[in-house]
C-alpha cells in the first residue's frame, strides 16, 4: 500500500485557479471528507475523469469554496496511484486551509517530486522521463521546451533501449558461455562481440558529447561582462536582457556585486553575470566586488571585455583579456558609447555599440550565437541536457571500449564480462534500472512540490 499525500500541483502565488492533488490508495475517499458534489453522490463513486462541480467544507460543515473535482484510478493516473484532483480558487489563504483539512483527514504533504517519483517508481516514466518533466517546467527557452517534451516523448528513453537491449545480450552470452562451457555452450564470437562494443561505446559517447550543446538549453552557459568602472558594462546587461536589470550611474562603483540575469541567443540559454568594475580601490565593499568579479570570470565560458569607447586606452583595461587568456574562455570584445566620439582606434573582431541608441547591439547577439554554435542543433530530444546523465553515459563509453579492448587482445570473455557489466550499469543509471535511493533523492530534490 502507498501512503496518502498532498500538495498543490500549481504554484504558491495568487491566481484564478489552484489544483489541490492527492495520490495513493484512497484518495478520492480522502477527498470525500472534505469535497461535496451538488449532485449528492461521492466523488469516490462518480465516473473516473468526470468532473464533478461541489462544494469544499471543513469538519464543522463550514463552505469554504465551490470547486470541481475529478478522480483518476490506478493505473491511469499520473503517478500509477489511486488520484484525486480538487480545483479551486487560488488564494493561498484558501489553498493553505485545504491542504490542512486533506491532512486532517488522513494525507501527508508531499516532498519534492513525489509524485514524479511515484510515477517513476510505479513504470509510469522511467529516469529519463521524469528528469525531462523537470527540465520542461524550468526551460527558460522555446528549445529547451521542445528539447525536454521530446524527451519525456520517450526520444532519449528509446535510443537507450536500444543500447540495453545489445548489453543484455551480451552480457548474457558471455555468462553463459562463463558457466556452462563444459555443457556444451558456444563461445562467442570475438570478433562480433567486439565490433558490437565499440560501436556501443561510439553511440554512448556521442550522446555524452551532445551534453556540450545540450547544457545551453538547460543549465545554460555563463558569460561575464568585465571591465573597469562606467565602461558601460551594467548598461549592456540591461540592453541585452531588455530590462533595468541592473542600476546605472555614472557614478564609479555603483555596482558593487554581480548581477545575473538570463536571456535566450538563438535558443540558447545565455547566463550574463554583470560585475564590479575592475579597479584598485580602498572602498572594502567595492574590493570585494571586485574580488568577485574575478571568481565569475573563473567560472565562466565566455567573458565579454567591455571598454568605454569615448576614452583613450589606459595601461590597466586589460585585466578582462588577461583573465580570458588564463581561464581559457572565449573572449568577446565591446566598444561601448558609440553615441559619443570616439577616442580610440576599434580592434580587430570588436563590437561597437551604443546602449543609448541601440546601434551593435543586434551585432552583438550575433556574435554570441556564433560562439554558441546551436546553428545546426535540432532540439528533438536527442541532446543530453543534464550532466549526471553525460557522466554516467561517458563512463559507460568507457565501460564497453575496455571491454572491446579486452577481446582484442585476444583475454577470455569472463574479463570482458566485467566491463560490459559496468556498462551495463551505467547506462542503467540514466534510464534508471540501476540507480541508487541516494542518487533518485537528489534528482527528484530539484522538482518542485506537488510534481
Amino acid at each position: 500500500m502507498s501512503d496518502l499525500i498532498v500538495a498543490a500541483a500549481t504554484p504558491p502565488v495568487t491566481g484564478a485557479i489552484a489544483i489541490i492533488r492527492i495520490s495513493g490508495d484512497g484518495a478520492a475517499e480522502l477527498a470525500d471528507r472534505v469535497f461535496f458534489p451538488f449532485s449528492g453522490e461521492k466523488l469516490s463513486a462518480l465516473p473516473a475523469r468526470y468532473a464533478a462541480y461541489g462544494e469544499i467544507r471543513d469538519f464543522s460543515g463550514t463552505v469554504l469554496d465551490r470547486c470541481l473535482g475529478l478522480k483518476f484510478p490506478a493505473p491511469a493516473s499520473y503517478t500509477g496511484e489511486d488520484c484525486a484532483e480538487l480545483q479551486i480558487h487560488g488564494g493561498l489563504t484558501l489553498v493553505n486551509r485545504v491542504l490542512s483539512l486533506c491532512c486532517e483527514a488522513g494525507a501527508r504533504m508531499a516532498a519534492p517530486g513525489e509524485f514524479t517519483r511515484r510515477a517513476f517508481l510505479n513504470g509510469k516514466l522511467d529516469l529519463t522521463g521524469a528528469e525531462a518533466v523537470a527540465d520542461l517546467i524550468s526551460a527558460e527557452s522555446a528549445e529547451g521546451v521542445k528539447n525536454a517534451a521530446a524527451q519525456l516523448s520517450g526520444s532519449l528513453k528509446r535510443t537507450l533501449e536500444g543500447v540495453t537491449d545489445r548489453l543484455l545480450d551480451l552480457t548474457s552470452h558471455f555468462a553463459a558461455y562463463i558457466d556452462y562451457t563444459e555443457e556444451g555452450v558456444e563461445p562467442p564470437d570475438l570478433g562480433d562481440s567486439e565490433g558490437q562494443l565499440r560501436d556501443i561505446a561510439d553511440k554512448l559517447s556521442s550522446l555524452s558529447d551532445s551534453f556540450s550543446s545540450g547544457r545551453y538549453f538547460g543549465e545554460g552557459v555563463r558569460a561575464a561582462i568585465l571591465g573597469k568602472p562606467n565602461a558601460g558594462k551594467s548598461s549592456l546587461l540591461n540592453a541585452l536582457v531588455g530590462t533595468d536589470r541592473a542600476i546605472v550611474t555614472n557614478i564609479p562603483g555603483t555596482t558593487r556585486d554581480t548581477i545575473e540575469a538570463t536571456v535566450s541567443i538563438n535558443g540558447a540559454l545565455l547566463r550574463l553575470i554583470d560585475t564590479a568594475g575592475l579597479r584598485t580601490t580602498d572602498d572594502l565593499a567595492e574590493r570585494l566586488g571586485v574580488e568577485r568579479s574575478v571568481e565569475a570570470a573563473s567560472s565562466s565560458s565566455i567573458i565579454i571585455a567591455v571598454f568605454d569607447g569615448s576614452l583613450p586606452p589606459s595601461p590597466d583595461e586589460d585585466e578582462p583579456v588577461r583573465l580570458a587568456e588564463k581561464t581559457g574562455a572565449h573572449l568577446v570584445k565591446v566598444i561601448c558609447k558609440a553615441d559619443l566620439p570616439l577616442a580610440r582606434e576599434i580592434p580587430h573582431g570588436a563590437t561597437v555599440l551604443s546602449t543609448v541608441t541601440g546601434e551593435g547591439i543586434d551585432a552583438l547577439r550575433s556574435r554570441l550565437g556564433e560562439l554558441l554554435g546551436l546553428g545546426s542543433v535540432t532540439p528533438d530530444g536527442s541532446l543530453v541536457t543534464n550532466r549526471r546523465q553525460a557522466d554516467a553515459l561517458r563512463r559507460g563509453a568507457d565501460f564497453a571500449r575496455r571491454a572491446a579492448d579486452t577481446l582484442a587482445c585476444g583475454l577470455t570473455p569472463d574479463i570482458a564480462w566485467v566491463d560490459t557489466e559496468a556498462a551495463l550499469s551505467a547506462v542503467g543509471e540514466v534510464t534508471g534500472r540501476s540507480v541508487s535511493e541516494d542518487v533518485l533523492d537528489r534528482i527528484f530534490q530539484r522538482f518542485c512540490v506537488g510534481k
